[in-house]
């Protein structure tokens, strides 16, 4: 179902993430127009404060040089009798003045008494006594009031109270203001808009975020598609790999490698079970075989005897053969780990020569060990000797009488190396490759007795020292194994 698809959940998280950042942004753009326009509000309004208190200077400079001219008495130059007079005439000058457009202007005397306003006072007519303090004080301060009339909404102004100072003392006070409508539509307008495109935005970013998965997603589509049609019988079908040099691509090629290691498995077992059919076969034939013989009539007790010894080996035969696959399968399987004690290596080669002295010396096959004294290694010491049994027993094996197996350790920084040659038979080079198999035999050792799980035992024992072991051979002239355990 779609909505329990990846590229559903990809553009949900997608939509819900940039529905975040949008708010965030909102927000921030809304608080930092609302705070922009108010600054520029109060600058206006402290801008055209001072513009009128200078001009209401100028205003008046003029009118009491006129009142000199005409013989005025000098000594009531400084003192603004007629200042309500001069600042009503000021006033009713400068109202149509574009600057003072939306302004309101209101002169109060320093008693807090109104001298002198514009028209369009809008209901705002007194000074707070705070407010009065403060500019008696010198202080200039703005203001949020509210006002209203009879027939229209309660509006809020935006007021600004600057003193006029002269002579260090406070001659008047003048108040400007303006209304909020124009900032409050403005941000209406933009709260309206960011409401508008907010969803519509995520919408479309949505579905174009829904087109992308899609795109990106397709090829994982027919990768599910080949995969469904994979079954065990066809191991051998690959994914198509995208050329898109990204995590799809790495997973195509990994999920390959996974099929060819399953392949391999798959393949491995059932050549065991086939291997292992044939050779339980033989054993199994030769026992039912001496079964029917002795049945067939009364035999001597002798006769019993043979039977029983030879069944005995049979049994024997197979009893080491599930032996060894139970120790490759342990091995396989992790179960069977290593234990770290401090093994020498000469010492155990020693012992490991003696045991298979008697089959050496049957088939008259000189055994020689030479190296270094005292090397040692740790790792599993019965593991180990099952390792060089295994290699100098089959070099034994496939050496003609009257040949030699050399046994010689070499010890380094790092590691300590075991080679072991001999005058054998030698290996193909085209079987070097398979002779860590299970059950593998090379065709010229088919006559050598052995079920072919002795070198994937030492392969085995090699890996789980995490060791290496190398091999070199020349047909018809000898082997050499080289064995490097890791100190």
């Amino acid at each position: 179902m779609f909505h329990k698809s990846i590229r559903f959940k990809i553009t949900i998280i997608y939509m819900a993430i940039l529905a975040m950042t949008l708010s965030v942004f909102s927000a921030i753009l809304y608080h930092q127009v609302s705070k922009s326009l108010c600054e520029n509000m109060d600058t206006l309004l402290r801008s055209r404060a001072e513009g009128i208190v200078s001009a209401i200077s100028t205003y008046w400079s003029t009118e009491r040089l006129g009142t000199m001219r005409y013989g005025a008495n000098a000594e009531t130059d400084g003192e603004y009798v007629d200042f309500p007079t001069i600042a009503h005439r000021w006033v009713e000058a400068k109202s149509k003045d574009p600057k003072l457009l939306n302004i309101i202007v209101q002169i109060f005397d320093a008693k807090g008494d109104i001298v002198a306003s514009s028209k369009n006072t809008q209901g705002i007519t007194s000074v707070s006594d705070q407010t009065l303090y403060a500019a008696l004080q010198g202080r200039s301060t703005f203001e949020t009031l509210r006002s209203s009339f009879p027939t229209k909404k309660v509006q809020l102004f935006r007021v600004f109270i600057a003193p006029a100072i002269q002579n260090e003392s406070v001659e008047y006070i003048v108040q400007v203001g303006s209304p909020l409508d124009p900032i409050n539509n403005a941000l209406y307008s933009l709260k309206v808009t960011i409401f508008i495109l907010f969803p519509i935005t995520v919408l479309i970013t949505g579905v174009m975020g829904a087109f992308l998965a899609t795109m990106t997603l397709r090829p994982v589509d027919s990768m599910i598609r080949t995969i469904h049609d994979i079954t065990a019988e066809n191991m051998k079908m690959k994914l198509a790999i995208p050329d898109t040099k990204d995590e799809i691509q790495k997973l195509a090629e990994t999920f390959n490698d996974m099929l060819a290691r399953l392949d391999a498995t798959f393949t491995s077992q059932r050549h065991l079970f086939e291997d292992l059919s044939h050779e339980l076969k033989t054993p199994l034939t030769i026992l039912k075989g001496e079964f029917e013989v002795v049945l067939k009539k009364m035999r001597a007790p002798d006769e019993y005897e043979t039977v029983l010894r030879s069944s005995l080996e049979e049994v024997d035969k197979m009893t080491r053969l599930v032996e060894n696959l139970l120790m490759l399968a342990s091995f396989e399987s992790k179960k069977i780990m290593p234990e770290r004690t401090r093994v020498d290596v000469g010492l155990l080669l020693k012992s490991v020569i003696n045991s298979i002295r008697k089959l050496s010396d049957l088939k008259k096959v000189d055994v020689s060990f030479g190296g270094i004294e005292g090397a040692a290694v740790t790792g599993d010491e019965k593991q180990l000797k099952q390792l060089f049994l295994n290699i100098i027993d089959n070099a034994v094996k496939y050496t003609p009488q009257g040949g030699s197996v050399g046994v010689r350790v070499e010890g380094g920084d790092k590691n300590v190396k075991v080679i072991v040659k001999d005058t054998g038979v030698g290996i193909p080079k085209g079987d070097i490759e398979h002779i860590f198999d299970r059950f593998y035999r090379v065709h010229s050792a088919r006559g050598v007795h052995g079920f072919g799980l002795g070198l994937s035992i030492v392969k085995s024992i090699v890996d789980a020292h995490k060791g290496r072991i190398d091999i070199d051979s020349i047909p018809g002239k000898g082997t050499s194994f080289v064995i490097i355990l890791p100190l």
